[in-house]
């Protein structure tokens, strides 16, 4: 059995999203049948939620599963398609992803420093955890944008579509 980076992450999303349900049958439980409200619950949706959305971002990037809608792209030769990829990569995604990862430092730091909570009152505490995961998320994907992108073949496939 093989295990991968980006199946790892797949997994945890996978998880995720499970928990996200069952999370959220319990607040229509609590709200509609037991009347009760509970603000930590509907913080836990949006952790789950930021956690299935990030997650297999870099798994997305490094087996070129990311969607796309091109109108010309089919017209183009595959070698002209991979110079495309690899400016995306390159010229877009790593100097965006890594400029965002920095500019995050600070906010991460500020956060640890006084160990913020929810902004919602009654809110779930370490939202400090939720934002160093966004910075590292920038990091990763910047990070792979650039080991994909310097790759003699780009996505480790002959043909990389």
């Amino acid at each position: 059995m093989k295990i991968s980076f980006s199946g790892t992450l797949r997994g945890v999303a996978a998880l995720a999203v499970v928990s996200l349900l069952m999370v959220q049958i319990v607040i229509v439980a609590l709200r509609y049948v037991f009347s009760l409200g509970a603000p930590w619950a509907t913080d836990l949706l949006a952790y789950l939620f930021f956690l299935i959305v990030s997650l297999p971002m870099a798994g997305v990037i490094l087996n070129n599963e990311s969607v796309r809608v091109d109108v010309f792209s089919d017209r183009f030769s595959p070698r002209t398609r991979r110079a495309i990829d690899r400016i995306a990569l390159l010229g877009l995604l790593f100097p965006a992803a890594g400029w965002a990862a920095w500019t995050s430092v600070p906010m991460v730091r500020t956060s640890w420093r006084v160990l913020e909570s929810s902004p919602t009152l009654g809110g779930l505490p370490g939202f400090f955890i939720l934002k160093t995961v966004t910075a590292l998320v920038f990091a990763t994907l910047a990070l792979v944008a650039l080991i994909v992108g310097l790759r003699p073949s780009l996505y480790g496939k002959e043909d990389d579509r």
